[in-house]
């Protein structure tokens, strides 16, 4: 099991690499950089959004399934929390990347392979469930985090609910709970969108990262913000879990979840959002290199 999450971490690390070399040739120009930034963002992420939301609810399974929901919320929310006291004295560009972060982890692309190869199909159902809150909240408050418009509430609030991925989440929700399933050949053209997702996102971190400063990746914020997200998030969540005696599926799948490595969308919105970009990329990175370490560590504790 440790040796297939290795594997995938490595494939991540290679595609990253992939990119750096691209753009250090100028294959991948700048304004490459942006044009792979809303490919992402308004065609490729709103396609893999709305194929997570497609599964069939077990009636038997409802209970655990409102366990997971109500775990993710607590999460969500406390770790909002957390990240806008932790980081409220940096400056604007990096505050929102330490804030979306916390809140956005790497739990579909990173977290779904592991949970189906140490969970089987109940953590996978359990993953679907923990994501929907999960999705829309990262959708509605973390793109607050990067758009930043605090003036009218009434605007920001038609710019989230019309943004290309949280329209796909909201018809996921409404796919999910009505069991509406696309005709056969859209189907297959939004999963052909989808997964170039992963390849995308890594090819775009590594191209950021061509402008990284080496002696940055040492910042004390840095290594403080991957304990966070990679220990101590989790490490709240398990012992949650222990506390109020939640199934072991539910634990396992949560504590796994809450402890993935930082999205790379994290660095992907703040290229586009005038963000800390390499910030970004050095969170993503970091997290993920070293949750190669963590994420088999937590699973032994099931």
């Amino acid at each position: 099991m440790i040796s297939k999450i290795l594997q995938l971490e490595c494939i991540m690390v290679l595609l990253g690499a992939i990119g750096f070399f691209l753009r250090r040739r100028n294959v991948i120009t700048a304004e490459g950089q942006n044009c792979i930034t809303d490919l992402l963002l308004d065609v490729i992420l709103p396609c893999n959004i709305f194929l997570s939301f497609e599964t069939d609810v077990d009636r038997e399974m409802l209970h655990s399934f409102a366990v997971t929901v109500a775990i993710s919320v607590i999460v969500m929310v406390l770790v909002a929390a957390l990240g806008k006291w932790l980081y409220r004295r940096q400056e604007e560009s990096r505050q929102k990347v330490f804030r979306y972060g916390l809140v956005n982890s790497n739990a579909l692309f990173l977290g779904l392979p592991i949970i189906q190869s140490l969970l089987g199909a109940d953590g996978v159902l359990q993953l679907t469930m923990y994501m929907i809150f999960v999705r829309m909240f990262c959708w509605s408050y973390g793109l607050s985090l990067y758009t930043g418009i605090k003036a009218d509430r009434r605007a920001t609030a038609k710019r989230l609910l019309t943004n290309p991925c949280m329209v796909a989440a909201e018809l996921g929700v409404v796919a999910m709970l009505t069991g509406f399933r696309l005709p056969a050949m859209l189907e297959q053209t939004a999963d052909y969108c989808n997964r170039c997702l992963m390849a995308l996102s890594m090819l775009l971190i590594g191209a950021v990262l061509t402008d990284l400063k080496p002696g940055r990746f040492f910042h004390g914020d840095v290594w403080g913000f991957t304990l966070l997200r990679l220990v101590l998030i989790p490490g709240a969540v398990y012992l949650g879990c222990r506390l109020f005696q939640v199934p072991q599926v539910v634990a396992a799948t949560c504590t796994l979840l809450s402890g993935m490595p930082a999205a790379s969308m994290t660095a992907v919105l703040a290229a586009r959002y005038d963000g800390d970009a390499e910030l970004g990329s050095l969170l993503v990175a970091g997290s993920t290199l070293l949750s190669a370490v963590t994420i088999p560590l937590w699973y032994l504790l099931f």
